[in-house]
């Protein structure tokens, strides 16, 4: 009676052995599972903080004077991106009339330099006319 009592503890023991090594394998396959989310968002971490250091750099550079307006292409939502309806919402407050002209071209530092040059023969151009106006020569 005594032999077939032990067996029978023994056998719950074993299920319960057995039930637990299912549960550690299923609790290994979450943990395995979860650090791969957890290296996912660690280097999504890591670009945010770059883009976050180059976007800083970027503004302590304009607020010294060092940038122009254009020079906003250079940041990583812009550089070497394809200009979309999107891109054009974000700048359309400060410049529609230039930003509509670029819809289908990609930002790259031919362009960038281009519309500097530009800019900046359009703004000689009209202090020529300013002068003219105020008849200096």
């Amino acid at each position: 009676l005594s032999l077939n009592k032990t067996q029978g503890e023994l056998l719950k023991l074993e299920r319960l052995f057995n039930s637990t090594q299912e549960e550690l394998v299923g609790v290994k396959r979450d943990l395995e599972r979860t650090e791969g989310e957890l290296n996912e968002t660690k280097s999504e971490l890591e670009d945010t903080k770059s883009d976050l250091k180059n976007l800083t750099e970027s503004r302590c550079e304009l607020v010294k004077g060092n940038l122009t307006k254009w020079d906003i292409f250079y940041s990583p939502p812009y550089y070497k991106k394809t200009f979309t309806r999107s891109l054009y919402q974000q700048l359309r407050v400060t410049w529609d009339s230039i930003s509509s002209r670029l819809f289908g071209m990609t930002i790259t530092d031919k362009l960038i330099e281009l519309i500097k040059a530009l800019e900046e023969e359009q703004s000689e151009s009209c202090q020529e006319l300013i002068e003219l106006g105020n008849g200096e020569s």
